[in-house]
């Protein structure tokens, strides 16, 4: 298995699901983060995975930790500050609030790196228009949620996104997601069932997970896509970014 760097948001993340009226609603707190998820599930699926980022000194930063050690995610690189850990809000599968502030802030790095890099644009930019990139012999880059953030491109990128995001890019994307449509590699099209997802939060994540791991275990470019597609389509029906990681994490180990 791989040592993998992950550079991208830690969030606390809230779900709210409302039914008929505002006393009938289920709620659901979970660790979140496209950075986080990615973290953990590549951690689940037997890599050796260092997490980078920031948190809050506050019992929502606490039980993020709690839980990544849980997941054996190598929590020595994230920094602990004077701040509330970040959070994002969604009301019916639609964000209603995002407090990125900490994950903004700055990150140190040790000298020694891992061999692969994932990093999303959650964090500093700063750090993503940094020349981070050449110390690793394959990057993952999931330019969302703020494409328009980048400035540099590098050869050794694997430039990933969905469909929005890629129309923000000032380069073209290697990987594009589809949605309910599939993907598409270059000429490589993966097409999925066509129905939109019950709950379409962290299905980008679980897509993230799977073509890395495929992809680290040198599978082929389209086999790679279809399974990635395939397994984000599965988890449509289940709430919640992080759920939706350890489900199919335990789907891939069976």
């Amino acid at each position: 298995m791989a040592n993998i760097d992950v550079i991208g948001g830690i969030f606390l993340d809230v779900y709210i699901i409302q039914k008929d009226n505002f006393h009938n609603s289920n709620i659901l707190i979970l660790p979140g983060g496209s950075g986080l998820n990615v973290a953990v599930g590549l951690s689940l699926l037997g890599h050796n995975v260092r997490l980078f980022g920031n948190i809050g000194n506050d019992l929502a930063g606490e039980i993020i930790l709690q839980k990544l050690n849980l997941y054996k995610v190598n929590t020595n690189f994230i920094q602990k500050n004077k701040t509330n850990t970040s959070s994002f809000i969604t009301f019916n599968e639609k964000p209603i609030a995002v407090d990125r502030q900490t994950n903004d802030l700055s990150i140190e790095f040790p000298k020694r790196r891992s061999d692969y890099l994932f990093i999303t644009t959650e964090v500093n930019p700063n750090i993503i228009n940094s020349n981070i990139y050449q110390n690793y012999k394959k990057v993952f880059f999931d330019i969302g949620p703020r494409p328009s953030i980048i400035t540099m491109k590098f050869d050794n990128v694997l430039y990933i996104g969905n469909y929005s995001e890629s129309k923000k890019f000032i380069y073209d994307c290697d990987i594009v997601k589809l949605g309910e449509k599939g993907a598409r590699w270059g000429r490589i099209i993966v097409k999925s069932n066509g129905i939109k997802a019950l709950y379409q939060t962290g299905m980008g994540d679980v897509f993230d997970t799977v073509i890395i791991n495929e992809l680290l275990e040198n599978s082929s470019k389209e086999k790679s896509l279809e399974k990635s597609v395939n397994m984000a389509q599965r988890e449509s029906n289940i709430l919640g970014a992080l759920n939706k990681i350890i489900d199919i994490t335990n789907t891939l180990k069976d």
